[in-house]
């Protein structure tokens, strides 16, 4: 008699594709939670103001007449985006200042058109204010700018990220507003070692990137935290580095889902967010690495529509195959894209992983050491048969986003 099959709909880039999973080895589908009524966001972020971390006011850190600098992260919604920057106008005109301007990072998937006030920082363009020296050695390069503004306003979003644990903190700073120099710099770090998991203390991105806070600063900071539907739920407002800890305790508690056991197989969807090109989705893997067992299966579904998405990240992909050469390549002559190839190289020595992309076969395989399915049930039915007939299978459709973890 045939197993009967299971079969569920995940993110494929813009759209969704079947994966069918056989009822005996189905273990469990994590999904994030439905928010409870929604509110808008003009609501979201007056209530953050006016509650905000440790009681520090917007009105506290301003004087009348001082100039403003509002830096928001491009991966903040456009909603919640635009009516940040007009709620915290309002707020400052208010307060007795009338000189505001707002600057965004260039970032390739998300384009914005500048408007009279809007400056795009681009890290490759222009010259930067150095502000100082971090103790790991990253020379603080901030947009002039920014640099000049008497009072300087963060708007970020709490989302997990493979190097520095998660966003919605100091990134504003760094790589937010910074040369690409301080940024590769900062990056190089991690040729010392990736975060064990995204709360893990040890995050030397991290602390450098707190730390260059610190000179370029301070900062006041609003931060939303994502509903998983493309929305934001609710925010927090204060002093950077109290509303970051706060906004990533209560992501914990919201997205980072409980699991029994360690997987043979997890199914990951790198959806619309990460899943446009292979350097951004391969970072959907470093959520629920710590939900597969070891030498098990991770399938990274991601339609990859515009194709590899970093040309160094080809390059290197391509001049070092094993670890240990990228490792002491990157040591000497760190560029930006290759610490992407050393997590996924570390990947690889922990597990297998299969994609699900409109990449060609062959490169996939022969370029990144990737194993290419052209359907995720397809990719399915071969880890089945890697891992043997009892492996049992886990599914996180919003692989940006959600983070599983083993029960204590």
């Amino acid at each position: 008699m045939k197993a009967a099959n299971l079969e569920l709909w995940i993110p494929y880039g813009e759209t969704e594709i079947p994966v069918r999973v056989p009822d005996d080895n189905f273990y469990r589908i994590l999904e994030p939670a439905k928010p409870i009524g929604t509110r808008d966001a003009p609501t979201i972020i007056e209530e953050a103001l006016e509650n905000p971390i440790r009681g520090l006011f917007l009105k506290d850190v301003v004087k009348p007449g001082n100039s403003a600098g509002i830096v928001i992260d491009p991966i903040v919604p456009a909603i919640a985006r635009d009516e940040a920057a007009k709620v915290l106008r309002s707020h400052l005109t208010a307060l007795g200042i009338d000189n505001v301007r707002v600057f965004m990072r260039k970032r390739m998937s998300n384009v914005v058109l500048g408007g009279e006030d809007l400056k795009i920082i681009d890290p490759s363009r222009a010259s930067f204010a150095e502000l100082g020296k971090t103790s790991a050695g990253t020379s603080v390069e901030l947009d002039p700018d920014l640099a000049a503004c008497e009072v300087k306003i963060n708007v970020g979003l709490v989302m997990p990220h493979f190097a520095s644990g998660f966003t919605g903190g100091p990134e504003a700073v760094l790589p937010g507003a910074s040369s690409i120099h301080s940024i590769a710099k900062n990056r190089s770090l991690l040729t010392k070692g990736f975060p064990t998991s995204s709360s893990s203390p040890d995050n030397q991105v991290l602390s450098d990137s707190l730390e260059a806070c610190k000179l370029a600063g301070p900062f006041y900071s609003l931060c939303f935290m994502p509903d998983g539907m493309g929305g934001v739920t609710s925010a927090f407002a204060g002093e950077l580095e109290s509303v970051f800890r706060e906004a990533v305790l209560r992501y914990h508690e919201v997205h980072s889902p409980k699991i029994e056991r360690k997987l043979d197989i997890v199914i990951v969807s790198a959806g619309s967010l990460l899943g446009g090109d292979l350097y951004h989705a391969i970072r959907a893997v470093s959520n629920v690495l710590g939900a597969v067992r070891r030498e098990g299966t991770i399938i990274l579904v991601a339609e990859c529509s515009k194709g590899i998405g970093d040309s160094s990240f080809l390059e290197y992909a391509r001049r070092f195959p094993e670890r240990k050469e990228l490792s002491t390549e990157l040591r000497h002559r760190f560029k930006l894209g290759g610490h992407v190839n050393l997590f996924l190289q570390e990947a690889l020595e922990k597990c297998r992983v299969q994609l699900v992309s409109i990449l060609p076969e062959l490169f996939v395989r022969d370029s990144f050491g990737l194993k290419p399915s052209q359907t995720a049930s397809e990719a399915v039915q071969k880890a089945i048969r890697v891992e043997g007939k009892e492996s049992k299978i886990l599914i996180v459709p919003k692989g940006d986003f959600t983070v599983p973890v083993m029960e204590s």
